[in-house]
């Protein structure tokens, strides 16, 4: 039961790829909802499911990192019992270590379930060793990137490219901090697709036959 972990520059169409293979092999979809599933089939709550991505990593100031504070990554309010049994409503704060550690124990259970794609979240690092696990980085020249946020995001050129530069730096902030790693680095990945010189239809068919030889 083969598992494909996809990372993606932001532009190149790496999450459209992702979702059309999906379709195509009959994979499930690592998202929210998957993630909710799981935590609940592990006994937890849908208000203990806290996504915390390079997609919504915030990249740590100068004061952040010279004095470790920890960042909020959401929060929750739920209702609880206190010791005289009396409801009283609850706030839960969840900090990225926690939020981390929360992501990090889905993707490994994804890996008993199998036949998932995995977008991101440190996946090529966290089963990096695993052999039915298949690796995907999506890269595109930068203008390709560009026109597809301007359409995408109804952009400016200019602010098109400040996007991109937040979210690529977001990303390998996130890998390097957490995994230490360096996104870039083709090493990690079984193969790198170029979406400035193919098609998506033929991307995902390359895909296929790897999934076939693992």
């Amino acid at each position: 039961m083969p598992v494909i972990t996809i990372s993606r520059q932001v532009g190149s169409l790496g999450d459209e790829l992702a979702e059309r293979l999906s379709k195509e092999l009959g994979y499930r979809y690592f998202d929210k909802f998957l993630m909710t599933e799981i935590a609940i089939s592990s006994g937890l709550t849908e208000a203990e499911v806290i996504d915390f991505s390079e997609d919504n990593y915030k990249v740590k100031g100068f004061f952040e990192q010279l004095f470790g504070r920890k960042t909020p990554v959401g929060s929750v309010t739920i209702k609880e019992k206190d010791e005289k049994g009396k409801l009283v409503l609850t706030t839960k704060v969840f900090d990225e270590e926690s939020s981390l550690a929360f992501v990090q124990a889905v993707i490994k259970k994804l890996v008993d379930w199998g036949n998932v794609v995995i977008v991101g979240r440190g996946g090529q690092v966290l089963l990096r060793n695993i052999s039915h696990v298949l690796h995907v980085r999506v890269i595109a020249p930068l203008e390709f990137r560009i026109e597809n946020i301007m359409r995408q995001k109804g952009l400016t050129r200019e602010d098109a490219l400040k996007y991109i530069s937040e979210k690529d730096r977001a990303a390998q902030e996130y890998l390097y901090r957490f995994y230490n790693v360096d996104w870039n680095d083709p090493e990690l990945y079984h193969i790198v697709l170029n979406m400035g010189m193919l098609k998506i239809e033929h991307a995902v068919k390359v895909i296929k036959e790897l999934v076939n030889l693992i």
